[in-house]
């Protein structure tokens, strides 16, 4: 395996079987999974299990320090609880032995930890540490990116978000029931679409105004004697820098929405709406699929020229979900 780019797995829960996965369909690209680190006993035997499904032989490690002495990895990817991860890079970036990073978001729980985190990378400038933050290249989205980022829209003064979705999944023992463990769900959720309203804007937020409830999910339920703490709906406007401004609109108990998302970006001239529907994982089938419509207006008199284009894609990401997306583009030109 000398011209194969080694990967280890730190935290094979859901999320790290699905990059178990991910690598799998990229094995032609000259990448393996070599390794998993998880001290959770029946997320092990998942992943070996499945890592033998794709025969590939499996190195299983109870914590990450041991994988990290093993040197049988070139790349890492942190996909273990959140509440975890500052110390699990912290021990990445300090060992002697180089590993580029993969982690999932959030990069931590707390802006201190994260400012802990990229602190030391900027001392290893031969570790590439990058945040999972895969919004931006669903092809929907990643289209929409280049709309705005091409001009099409003029300077972008308003950007609004809204996820109306079924609540948190189930995790390894719950961790993520609780604001200590996520940093909350504005955190573990929704820094997807704080990201894509910071790329939009083009510059760094200046404000945040935020209010947000417990009111239905997780109520009934408690952990070693604990309710969930976790917010299931709020409303967060953002303003930038630059004089934009974003709004997030969410709510995790609208299960059923006729689009779970949906995004409009709106410029001094034009304006783009996205939106998709995504099944709840329990009822979805094995692949996503995905429709890209595109509408424009133009010219002097404000009339409508309508275009619309389909797009069928398949997204291997979260082979678990299944996704109907739409795109509509408004141009104005005087």
């Amino acid at each position: 395996m000398a011209d194969i780019v080694k990967y280890g797995i730190i935290g094979v829960g859901m999320m790290g079987r699905e990059h178990v996965i991910n690598l799998y369909h990229m094995r032609t690209e000259g990448v393996a999974v070599v390794a998993v680190a998880d001290p959770h006993l029946p997320s092990q035997e998942q992943a070996k299990n499945l890592a033998k499904s794709f025969n590939w032989p499996l190195k299983v490690f109870s914590g990450h320090k041991e994988m990290l002495d093993s040197g049988l990895c070139d790349v890492l990817v942190v996909s273990s609880p959140n509440m975890t991860h500052c110390e699990i890079l912290m021990d990445i970036i300090s060992h002697p032995n180089s590993h580029h990073v993969l982690v999932e978001k959030p990069l931590c729980t707390t802006v201190a930890d994260c400012r802990k985190v990229v602190e030391a990378a900027k001392m290893r400038p031969d570790i590439l540490l990058q945040v999972g933050l895969e919004y931006r290249y669903m092809p929907p989205v990643a289209k929409l990116i280049d709309i705005v980022k091409g001009g099409n829209l003029g300077r972008v003064k308003m950007v609004a978000i809204r996820e109306h979705r079924f609540p948190f999944l189930v995790k390894v023992n719950n961790w993520n029931r609780f604001n200590c463990n996520t940093g909350g769900t504005l955190v573990e959720k929704c820094c997807h679409f704080f990201d894509l309203m910071r790329l939009f804007a083009g510059t760094n937020p200046v404000r945040v105004m935020a209010s947000g409830a417990i009111d239905v999910n997780h109520k009934d339920e408690t952990y070693d004697g604990k309710v969930p703490d976790i917010i299931d709906n709020a409303y967060v406007i953002v303003e930038f820098k630059n004089g934009s401004r974003g709004i997030l609109d969410l709510c995790m108990f609208a299960e059923g929405s006729e689009n779970e998302q949906e995004i409009s970006v709106v410029g001094d001239i034009g304006k783009v709406n996205f939106s998709s529907m995504l099944t709840p994982p329990f009822l979805a089938g094995p692949l996503s699929c995905g429709m890209l419509g595109i509408i424009r207006r133009k010219g002097k008199e404000r009339r409508i020229e309508r275009e619309k284009l389909k797009i069928l894609f398949i997204v291997v990401l979260s082979p678990i979900q299944c996704c109907l997306s739409n795109l509509h583009i408004a141009r104005l030109v005087f």
